[in-house]
């Protein structure tokens, strides 16, 4: 069924979605996707599907060529548009995108979407530059595509783009907390870590009132496991938040409350490991851990040393940039931590949207959507609709638009007058209990 498609796609690449005649003018669409049709020969063909052939470059971005099929279906069949789109077998090859851009037809296309890889898209981004068409990157993370070529729209939030969230986060959600930022080493990511710290300083108050009935409960609490496991400690003195509190002075002003400093501590991990968490940490009230790293030897040593803290402290764990990706943290443990994840595609398979949508992909193409078919609806969506609402004037409004998708959501803003639009969207989810659940940082519109 799927090697069908791809006989199909190179047999007859011109897509026009409605044969109506309409007032208003027809909708011309490029699409640029790494098809590598010239590496299906009659042995690709004659040969049986197998999990092998699935892997092959032929297939590795044609659910999202189906997903974006799937959406402009549903925006002709709901806005009764006239689609005229044109696919292009665009990949890495430098030629390809060359020969793509001395079609005729390309000049007067009203959007492109693609191609997938930087060197070719700078060729066709020159061109839509020339020829003023609006052009969509689906997967580049990197903030240089925009730069200096205001018709070109990313898709992909970059990494800086998460501080946006993160302020508004700790500003409506942490703001009464101590924060330690935790680093790899020295070297990992200075701009950002300092940015992060800058973020925190900013956002927490100066200090917290936390009610002297609560402080000595805890303290009760703590001495009374102490007791059971045999640990020898001082009763009259009890360490928090790097000062020493003394129960019974508080029981005396027991309906008062105590000011508990908020700090903003930098960690070296490879120097300090966890021992400033120890040393400043609150065991009275919430503690945010901003843990900033791309390693998972790394992230699996911090989820574990975390974990061990947590008997002695109430910690909330923001992992940063993209441990989403990472396999194998136990997700007993992230629970534990209330682990807070940034990642640029969530899921919600309870959705009824999704669900449609499943549906209608399994119909069609027999088979389960990947993350490149929610990747090509969302994008045809959105700009499918978008193009035909305001026509040639689509990308003035791009920073006021917004319609529901299926794994994220589009906040595009310009950065200058000679930039092109940027995602800054992140999808912000916690675990609670087995499930994670989207947050409000205070963000979104």
């Amino acid at each position: 069924m799927m090697i069908k498609k791809l006989l199909n796609i190179a047999l007859c690449l011109c897509f026009l979605a409605s044969t109506e005649v309409k007032a208003q003018d027809t909708c011309h669409v490029a699409l640029m996707v790494p098809l590598y049709l010239e590496q299906v020969d009659d042995e690709f063909f004659e040969s049986e599907p197998s999990n092998k052939m699935l892997l092959t470059k032929p297939f590795s971005f044609l659910h999202f060529y189906e997903g974006f099929m799937i959406a402009a279906d549903s925006v002709v069949s709901m806005r009764d548009m006239i689609l005229d789109l044109k696919v292009y077998d665009v990949d890495n090859d430098t030629q390809k995108a060359t020969d793509a851009i001395a079609d005729p037809w390309l000049a007067d296309a009203d959007m492109i979407v693609g191609p997938f890889y930087i060197k070719p898209f700078k060729i066709v981004s020159e061109f839509a530059a020339l020829h003023n068409i609006p052009i969509v990157n689906p997967v580049t993370p990197r903030t240089d595509v925009v730069e200096n070529h205001p018709n070109v729209i990313k898709v992909k939030p970059s990494i800086e783009s998460q501080m946006m969230q993160l302020d508004s986060l700790i500003k409506n959600h942490y703001h009464s907390n101590s924060v330690f930022i935790i680093r790899q080493d020295t070297y990992s990511d200075t701009a950002i870590v300092n940015k992060i710290n800058e973020i925190a300083s900013r956002n927490i108050d100066s200090c917290s009132y936390v009610g002297n009935k609560h402080i000595v409960n805890t303290i009760k609490s703590h001495q009374k496991r102490w007791k059971y496991l045999k640990i020898n400690y001082n009763a009259s003195e009890y360490l928090t938040d790097n000062i020493s509190l003394n129960a019974d002075s508080l029981k005396r002003v027991i309906d008062d409350s105590t000011a508990l400093r908020n700090m903003v501590v930098n960690i070296n991990y490879k120097s300090d490991s966890l021992n400033p968490v120890k040393d400043y940490a609150s065991s009275m009230r919430n503690n945010l851990i901003i843990v900033y790293g791309n390693d998972k030897v790394f992230a699996n040593e911090i989820v574990n040393k975390v974990t061990k803290l947590i008997e002695h402290y109430p910690i909330t764990v923001v992992m940063l940039p993209e441990w989403s990706k990472f396999t194998g943290l136990f997700n007993d443990n992230l629970m534990k931590m209330h682990a807070i994840y940034f990642d640029d595609k969530h899921i919600d398979y309870q959705n009824i949207r999704v669900q449609s949508f499943i549906c209608k992909f399994r119909n069609r193409y027999e088979t389960e959507p990947n993350d490149y078919a929610y990747l090509g609806f969302d994008i045809g969506w959105y700009f499918l609709n978008a193009l035909d609402l305001f026509g040639d004037h689509m990308v003035k409004y791009l920073d006021d638009y917004e319609i529901p998708l299926l794994q994220t959501r589009f906040h595009f803003q310009k950065k200058s007058e000679e930039s092109g639009y940027e995602n800054m969207f992140w999808n912000v989810y916690q675990f609670k209990g087995y499930n994670k659940v989207l947050l409000k940082t205070g963000y979104e519109k």
